[in-house]
Parts: structure tokens; sequence; C-alpha cells
């Protein structure tokens, strides 16, 4: 009887589990999202490292990196992150948005239009990236602001 209580004891151990483990890389990206979430991209950086030392061939760790860089100011370094991250998986619109981004704050605007487009071009839905939220329960893409607007002040920018 004693044996049977211990089996059924480790069987719920492991089922309770089951599913819901995350590796290190993952509980490592998740902490990385939950600093830069709770505005701390320094803590954050420091878990998108170890992400990165735990598999440096997942775009991940990159991609994290880099915006909470970009957060702080850093845009060269999140560009060279982006450039990382991108390496790994071209189609990762997000990265391309935010590449943007830095490179708006760093006056390459032709660089910032070129991933606009990419971006666009990836995910025509990513237009509004802080609405995310709305687009997922609307599921159309608003065209009036985002990404689309910034990208269009830039080419007017380019013109004058």
């Amino acid at each position: 009887m004693k044996i049977h209580h211990i089996f059924i004891a480790l069987l719920v151990m492991g089922m309770a589990g089951c599913g819901v483990t995350l590796s290190d890389y993952d509980t490592a990206i998740m902490d990385g999202v939950s600093a830069q979430n709770l505005g701390k991209p320094e803590k954050a950086i420091k878990h998108f490292e170890r992400a990165i030392q735990i598999d440096p061939k997942k775009s991940g760790g990159y991609l994290g990196r880099a915006n909470s860089l970009n957060s702080l100011g850093k845009h060269r370094q999140s560009i060279e992150d982006y450039d990382r991250a991108l390496a790994i998986d071209p189609n990762l619109a997000n990265a391309y948005v935010n590449r943007g981004i830095a490179y708006a704050n760093l006056g390459e605007n032709e660089k910032a239009i070129a991933d606009y487009e990419k971006a666009l071009e990836l995910d025509p839905k990513i237009d509004d990236a802080p609405g995310f939220v709305k687009r997922l329960f609307d599921n159309v893409p608003n065209e009036e602001k985002g990404i689309r607007k910034h990208l269009e002040a830039l080419k007017q920018k380019q013109k004058s």
C-alpha cells in the first residue's frame, strides 16, 4: 500500500509539470521580456544575454536584447543585434520595425524606410505595433497611424 501511495504521488508530481515546464532558454527570454515590460531594460539585457549563451543559434535573445538596447537609446548597438536576429530568421517583421525605429532615431531615414517597407511586406498587420491587442481582436490593420504613418512621414522628409 505504501508503494502504491508513493507511485501515485510521483505520478501526480510528474503530471503537474507536464507541458508547463519551460526550457532554460525560454525561461531566460520570459525573464527578459518581463524585466523589459517592468521598465528595467538593463536587467532585461542580462536575461537576454543568458538566453544567447544558452542557444546563440536562436533569434529571440538577440531580438530581446536589441529591443532593450533600443529603449535605452543605444541605437547603434541595437542595430547590431537586430542584424544578428535577422541573420538567423529573416522573416522577423518585428525586428525590421524596431531596427527601422533605431535607424530613424539615428537620422538614417533611407534605411528606416526600407525596414518599415520590409516589415509591412512580411506582416501587413504590423502597421500599429502599440495597438497589437486591438489588432489581435479586430484582425484589421490600422492604416491611419503606426508604421504606415511613420513610413510616409519619413518618405516626405526624404523628398524635402
